[in-house]
């Protein structure tokens, strides 16, 4: 009895032991299977938060917790997650998969249009921009498309989400030299307390970096995309085939790229001269000019300009282009104001354009009172003569701009005699005024 009893309980104790191995070979499976993960429930969403910082501040995304870093993400951008280890947070963003810091990650329902936007500044010849997907297949996205930039991967590409024509949404990478920021970040004005002092452009955050390019206050900047951070700063610009590092203390972030000076104005000391940098050979005497900065050696030295030129009867591109600055002839020194004020006491009649093209007083608006300031809309030589395209004004009047609520209702643009007005102190005046 005794040794059946001992053989019931040897019994009992090897079916134990079968079933916790059986147990523990069950959880090996659906844990290399995927289906139980370690550290999470199940997958979870959520946002990706920096509090604190600058907008441009962005979360490392690694190979392994503390690992090779593959990607930099920005605040604000959507993130799904599958599992958790000390501190750490396994996340899948735009495809793409890694570690990031449980810290940076806030859980919930947040919608993707948090994170940046941006738009395609600079495309290729055919209008478009190449993408690669997360597979290394190559797409040709247009200029038009929408496009959140989630974060950037090395010192070249963004990573996006874009929203084609068709409702068609593609993840993968672009060069961010073709991307700028949007809205409040999309543009800037080079500015210097000198209009004649060009700014360094450099290769470089560095004030020791070589200098890619110099350009004049006035110049209308875009703000790329980048993989350091802006707030050491600098910025990094672009303004067609130039590209590089300006320091904040040089740019104007308030105006969204609406110059109060534009660059300085040329013409050709010859009937044309051959260019560089444009796919348009060569420019004309008849061709305009704005120099937008200097760059070269001192045996060649260029001028960074921007042309244009007329592709169709109504319609003109703008180009830049690089050409020696002995083949031109300057204007004056510097930039030009854009603004001016009414200098007489009593004031300043306004003018419209009648039906027949005649230039008459416009008695809805009245006068415009001293001191108010204006923006200068179309060009004029010193004569009171138009220049360029100014085929509207006559010689004693000037196109202006400015905010007067007259009767409810606020009138922007019209006409205003010269002699009424003094420009910005700024302004070195040169023989040729050119529309802003």
């Amino acid at each position: 009895m005794a040794s059946g009893l001992l053989e019931r309980m040897r019994c009992k104790v090897a079916d134990s032991w079968r079933m916790k191995l059986f147990l523990l070979m069950i959880a090996a499976i659906l844990s290399l299977t995927g289906v139980v993960t370690a550290g999470a429930d199940s997958v979870y969403e959520g946002m990706i938060e920096v509090e604190g910082q600058d907008y441009d501040a962005r979360v490392k995304l690694r190979e392994t917790p503390n690992g090779k870093i593959i990607g930099q993400y920005y605040s604000g951008t959507h993130y799904t997650a599958d599992e958790e280890k000390d501190g750490w947070v396994h996340v899948s963003i735009g495809g793409r998969s890694g570690w990031m810091m449980k810290s940076y990650l806030l859980e919930g329902d947040y919608p993707t249009y948090n994170a940046q936007v941006g738009r395609i500044a600079y495309p290729d010849t055919d209008g478009c921009i190449e993408l690669i997907d997360l597979a290394g297949k190559e797409y040709r996205i247009p200029a038009n498309t929408f496009l959140y930039v989630l974060g950037t991967i090395g010192e070249m590409y963004v990573h996006v989400e874009a929203h084609l024509q068709d409702d068609q949404i593609l993840y993968g990478d672009c060069i961010m030299e073709k991307i700028s920021w949007s809205d409040n970040f999309s543009r800037a004005t080079v500015q210097s307390s000198r209009v004649d002092l060009p700014i360094n452009v450099r290769a470089d955050t560095n004030v020791k970096s070589v200098s890619v390019c110099q350009l004049y206050p006035g110049t209308i900047v875009d703000l790329i995309f980048d993989y350091h951070n802006s707030a050491d700063g600098w910025h990094r610009v672009r303004n067609g085939s130039v590209s590089g590092y300006i320091r904040d203390d040089f740019l104007d972030f308030s105006t969204g790229g609406e110059a109060d000076l534009i660059p300085q104005w040329g013409t050709l000391k010859q009937r044309n001269a051959f260019v560089t940098g444009s796919n348009v050979g060569e420019v004309f005497q008849s061709d305009p000019l704005f120099i937008l900065g200097k760059t070269g050696n001192k045996k060649t030295p260029l001028y960074f300009c921007e042309g244009r030129t007329w592709v169709e009867e109504q319609r003109y591109e703008t180009i830049h282009f690089y050409i020696q600055q002995a083949f031109v002839e300057e204007s004056g020194q510097g930039s030009v104001s854009t603004k001016a004020k009414v200098a007489k006491k009593e004031g300043t009649q306004t003018y419209r354009m009648n039906s027949d093209g005649e230039i008459v007083p416009d008695n809805e608006l009245g006068v415009i009172p001293q001191g108010m300031e204006v923006k200068i809309l179309s060009g004029l030589n010193q004569e009171g003569k138009p220049t360029g395209w100014s085929r509207y004004l006559t010689q004693d009047t000037v196109w202006v701009s400015c905010e007067i609520p007259v009767d409810g209702v606020t009138y922007y643009d019209w006409l205003i005699p010269l002699d009424a007005l003094t420009f910005d102190s700024r302004m070195v005046l040169p023989s040729i005024w050119t529309e802003g």
